[in-house]
C-alpha cells in the first residue's frame, strides 16, 4: 500500500482541466469545461510547497450533429479541433491540524478548429480561454482516499466574429465548483470521479446564453503487480445540462439541453513519483443537442 500511493500518489492528478469544447459555438452545444479531461487522480495535487506542471494535447472529431432524439440534425457536418492548454499548479506551504491543505492554479489554452456545415466552410486559430482556481482545498482522510473541491471561472480570450461559421472561443465566462475524488480500492485497483457544475453567463456578441452543466468525468484503473508504473483504465465522462438555454428574446424553444456519454480505453504510465504520461481515447456513444465525435489525447505531468 505504502509504495503503491507514493507512486501513484505524488503523479497528481495528470488529467485536471484544460482542453478543447468540442464544437465552435456554445449555443451549439459546447461547454467551457473540456468534457473528459480529468480522468487522472483528480483529486491529488502536489504537496505543501511543490509546484506541478501539466500539458493537454487533444484533438476532437466530429461528423454528425445531434438533436435532442439523438438523431443527425446538420447535414454535411464536420468539425475538427486541436488543442494545447498548460496548467501551471503550487501548493501554498500550510496545512491544518486536520490535514487540509490549499493551492491554486491557472490554465492558458489555445486551439485549431475547421468547421464544415454543408457547402458552407471555415477555420480559426488562436487563443481560446484561460482557467483561473484562486483556491483548492484537499484532504486525504486516509492514504487510500483522496478529496478535492475548488471553485474556479473560464475567462475568454482571443477574437470572436459572430458572423464566422468557426471561432476559438466560446466568448462567455463560465464559473465551476469542482469536486474530485480518488480511491485506491486495493494495490491493483483505482477509482476516480471528477464531478463540476458549470454556470454559464451570456455570450455578449450573440446574445444566447447556455444552460448549466453537471459533468463527471471518471475512470477505473488497474495496475499489473507485475509493472506497478503501468495503469489500464477505462475512462469517460457523463454531460447533464440542468437547465435551458436562453436568447436575448427568451427561452429556447426546447430548452437544447446538451447530453452527452463518452467511454473508451486509457494508458497511464508513471516514470517516476511525479512525472509521468498518459494517452487515451474517448468515443462519444449517446448525444443530444451537440456534435457527437471521438477524442484522442496526450497528456503529460513534471514537478517544477
Amino acid at each position: 500500500m505504502k509504495k503503491r500511493t507514493v507512486v501513484f500518489g505524488a503523479l497528481i492528478s495528470l488529467g485536471l482541466s484544460a482542453s478543447p469544447r468540442h464544437t465552435m459555438a456554445a449555443e451549439n452545444g459546447a461547454t467551457n469545461w473540456p468534457l473528459g479531461v480529468n480522468t487522472i487522480l483528480p483529486a491529488l495535487l502536489p504537496p505543501p510547497g511543490g509546484t506541478q506542471f501539466y500539458s493537454y494535447t487533444v484533438r476532437y472529431s466530429a461528423n454528425t450533429f445531434a438533436d435532442g432524439k439523438g438523431r443527425s440534425a446538420i447535414p454535411g457536418f464536420s468539425l475538427t479541433q486541436y488543442a494545447q492548454a498548460l496548467r501551471f499548479v503550487h501548493t501554498w506551504d500550510y496545512q491544518t491540524e486536520g490535514g487540509v491543505r490549499f493551492s491554486s492554479g491557472a490554465i492558458p489554452s489555445a486551439d485549431h478548429t475547421r468547421l464544415r456545415i454543408g457547402g458552407a466552410r471555415d477555420e480559426a486559430t488562436g487563443f481560446n480561454q484561460i482557467y483561473l482556481t484562486p483556491l483548492y482545498l484537499t484532504y486525504s482522510p486516509s492514504p487510500a482516499l483522496h478529496l478535492l473541491a475548488g471553485f474556479s471561472g473560464f475567462v475568454p480570450l482571443g477574437d470572436v466574429d459572430k458572423h464566422s461559421l468557426a471561432n476559438t472561443t466560446n466568448n462567455y465566462r463560465s464559473y465551476m465548483q469542482e469536486f474530485g475524488l480518488t480511491w485506491f480500492v486495493s494495490p491493483a485497483w483505482e477509482v476516480s470521479l471528477s464531478p463540476t457544475l458549470s454556470f454559464n453567463e451570456r455570450n455578449k456578441a450573440t446574445r444566447y446564453r447556455s444552460g448549466n452543466v453537471l459533468n463527471t468525468d471518471f475512470s477505473v484503473g488497474y495496475r499489473p503487480a507485475s509493472m506497478p508504473h503501468l495503469q489500464l483504465s477505462l475512462a469517460g465522462y457523463h454531460t447533464y445540462q440542468f437547465s435551458d438555454d436562453s436568447a436575448e428574446g427568451g427561452p429556447v424553444a426546447g430548452g437544447n439541453r446538451l447530453r452527452k456519454l463518452g467511454l473508451g480505453p486509457q494508458v497511464f504510465y508513471a516514470f517516476d513519483k511525479a512525472s509521468g504520461i498518459v494517452v487515451k481515447a474517448l468515443r462519444e456513444v449517446e448525444v443530444e443537442n451537440g456534435p457527437k465525435g471521438n477524442s484522442l489525447w496526450l497528456q503529460f505531468t513534471m514537478p517544477l
